[in-house]
């Protein structure tokens, strides 16, 4: 990961979201646990994207949003990491592809729809809690 950097093009932006200090992430219908993000819409910048995917996938209102850095995986894929606090949480509409939100101590130890290690990495690199 690549900490306070910011690439020159992306493919998606992840969202840490937080609740009350705990990580809140979404429960994909085929994945599993995860938290909000996605691929930005046409126009959008990062924060767009991260608020847009929040919103839609959690429900969630944010309140200030940190740019973190970014990731890129084997195959090439930029993701951008951003992080915030939850200031409001709406219900789901259905209408997308996440089933549950839920707040945790500390991140769930199975069903992670990445359950290499990326998640728990991310969270103590930039110091912020939930990491097992």
């Amino acid at each position: 990961m690549r900490l306070g950097a910011l690439p020159a093009a992306h493919d998606s932006v992840v969202c840490l979201t937080f609740l009350d200090g705990r990580p809140l992430l979404v429960r994909h219908k085929e994945r599993g646990w995860e938290f909000p993000g996605g691929h930005a819409e046409p126009g959008e910048d990062v924060v767009d994207t991260a608020r847009r995917e929040a919103f839609e996938e959690a429900g969630a209102t944010l309140g200030r949003l940190r740019v973190a850095g970014h990731y890129v995986l084997a195959g090439g894929h930029v993701t951008v990491v951003t992080h915030a606090r939850v200031t409001a949480l709406s219900p789901l509409s259905g209408d997308f592809e996440t089933v549950d939100v839920r707040a945790f101590d500390a991140l769930p130890e199975d069903d992670l729809s990445w359950s290499d290690g990326l998640y728990a990495h991310l969270l103590r690199e930039l110091g912020l809690p939930g990491a097992p």
